[in-house]
């Protein structure tokens, strides 16, 4: 079990706030340096049923010991089941095995070189399976927690819409308190 300072990233936030209280910032509009309250063992446990999967430690424990979407990089957290998320988005969480599918990639993937892709292969699923979308980067751009395979608990960025490919970024727990401390 991972242990966060949930009372530290609380005052960090509520630092953020004040120094920001028209929350002009990235992303506060809407997080307002926030996050939503811990999300419940069984909350948490019924999300991992359905996916078949069991989310990486660090971020389950972040769910139950310091808060459910909010503040956070850039446009923030998403909840598990957010209705900010993209439609597409939802389509690939809901799909049948699409989490507990491995995440195929170890190191920086980029289908668009060393030549951009035609237009009717520019995207495909099975490039993001065993990723759950946790964040919102901007211009189509988000960050995403690998939850199935070698790069389990890694959270990656997904600039495939801007051919920027797959980045791997650290773990959870190093990207959220990293984000924190510049904020």
């Amino acid at each position: 079990m991972t242990t966060w300072n949930a009372e530290e990233i609380h005052s960090a936030l509520a630092a953020a706030a004040t120094a920001d209280p028209g929350n002009t910032a990235l992303g506060a509009a809407r997080h307002r340096h926030r996050l939503g309250p811990p999300l419940s063992e069984s909350g948490i446990q019924d999300f991992e049923h359905r996916h078949g999967i069991r989310l990486p430690a660090n971020y389950r424990d972040f769910l139950c010991q310091v808060g459910h979407g909010g503040a956070g990089p850039h446009h923030g957290l998403f909840r598990l089941e957010d209705p900010l998320l993209p439609g597409y988005v939802v389509e690939q969480h809901n799909t049948r095995g699409f989490l507990a599918t491995p995440f195929p990639h170890t190191e920086h993937y980029n289908p668009a070189v060393p030549e951009p892709l035609p237009p009717e292969q520019d995207y495909d699923d099975a490039w993001v399976t065993g990723s759950l979308v946790i964040g919102e980067f901007g211009c189509g751009a988000y960050h995403r927690l690998i939850v199935s395979g070698p790069a389990r608990g890694q959270v990656w960025f997904d600039d495939l819409g801007s051919d920027g490919g797959l980045t791997p970024n650290g773990d959870f727990r190093d990207w959220y308190l990293t984000w924190l401390a510049r904020s």
